[in-house]
């Protein structure tokens, strides 16, 4: 696809994909990018979720929204569809967390995984199944370090230094763990973004 493609995807569920998803859409609106989030875990729908509640209140969303399931066919030709029909100038694709099936579809048009993932073994533990499908595919993945206590310290910092031991790209922005900010406020616009600015900023200074 010519239209860069950003998954964030983790084989495992709640590690924080959906609102990183969503954050990051809000953070990339912000600084003029037209973007397409395309909701492919069908098992949670979460993308799906948060954008039926703000369309209720009346409230136009500053990104464009599809949601896909495998009865809909192949992933790949869905989202090429809803870039045709939108015009969009990058898509976002929330890639479910029991679904290595999907990510093996929808990795072949990516241009960049984001893998989510909190400084803890359960979740670190399985960023080695994302990559074995990742990898071999070419495609540059990137571990964003979730609900850290603290950002540059303790957990964080371990985890930073085991992953980039184990070769693995680690985002420089970390998103702290704080409920009121990230999680209090699904289903609305955020008022506050928090550390997802500098993580889109980091992310479109790469691409650049």
């Amino acid at each position: 696809m010519e239209t860069p493609l950003w998954l964030v995807a983790m084989l495992k569920g709640g590690s924080r994909k959906s609102t990183s998803a969503i954050f990051l859409a809000f953070a990339l609106a912000e600084r003029g990018e037209d973007v397409l989030v395309v909701d492919a875990d069908h098992g949670t729908q979460g993308v799906t979720d948060w954008a039926t509640r703000i369309h209720v209140t009346g409230t136009l969303l500053p990104w464009h929204v599809a949601q896909w399931s495998p009865r809909m066919g192949l992933l790949v030709p869905f989202v090429q569809q809803q870039q045709r029909e939108t015009k969009a100038r990058r898509i976002l694709v929330d890639v479910g967390g029991e679904a290595p099936e999907v990510l093996r579809q929808i990795v072949l048009a990516a241009t960049r995984v984001i893998s989510p993932a909190g400084p803890e073994q359960g979740e670190l533990g399985r960023l080695p199944a994302t990559a074995a499908i990742v990898k071999p595919e070419g495609v540059p993945m990137s571990v964003l370090l979730t609900r850290v206590p603290v950002r540059g310290g303790g957990a964080a910092r371990d985890a930073r230094r085991d992953l980039t031991a184990g070769g693995y790209d680690v985002l420089v922005t970390e998103i702290e763990q704080n409920r009121a900010r990230y999680a209090d406020v699904w289903g609305t616009v955020p008022a506050d973004l928090g550390s997802y600015g500098d993580l889109a900023d980091e992310l479109l200074k790469g691409e650049g």
